[in-house]
């Protein structure tokens, strides 16, 4: 019961996350040149993107009336990105048989679209590790998922 309660609660803040681009990073691809899909890795190396990354600036203050994520105040950053690499890993709930493994699948058919040159929506980074070299995104790395255009 406790673990049916744990992957409602994932699937409820991921998919609610995800909806409101709530994520840890949200990468807007703006050139891209190669794109490696395996079956639980998706490598995109970009000419050109634009990151918004959220970061928190202090701890819980339930008086503060700004941005918050889990009720702690936080910036939003706006980084570019010039011969990046971004890498989504699929993690254990959206692996097969987890309550996100039909959003991986969707995943990897957008990744199939941009390798075919098509136009796709985002990257939603959850808990990235991001490497910033000379004030620009050089890599992130992390689980996340690539969104159709228009989500």
């Amino acid at each position: 019961m406790k673990t049916f309660l744990a992957h409602v609660v994932i699937w409820v803040v991921f998919f609610s996350a995800s909806a409101q681009a709530a994520s840890d990073a949200d990468v807007t691809l703006l050139k891209v040149k190669k794109v490696v899909i395996a079956e639980s890795v998706i490598t995109i190396v970009v000419e050109k993107a634009m990151t918004i990354i959220t970061l928190i600036r202090d701890d819980h203050d339930p008086a503060y009336a700004g941005d918050t994520w889990h009720g702690m105040p936080v910036n939003r950053v706006q980084v570019l990105s010039n011969e990046a690499t971004f890498t989504i890993k699929q993690d254990a709930h959206s692996a097969p048989g987890g309550p996100l493994a039909k959003a991986w699948q969707e995943c990897l058919k957008t990744a199939q679209a941009l390798q075919d040159g098509k136009e796709v929506g985002r990257i939603g980074f959850y808990a990235p590790d991001i490497v910033i070299k000379g004030n620009l995104i050089t890599s992130i790395t992390g689980s996340g998922f690539l969104y159709p255009k228009g989500k």
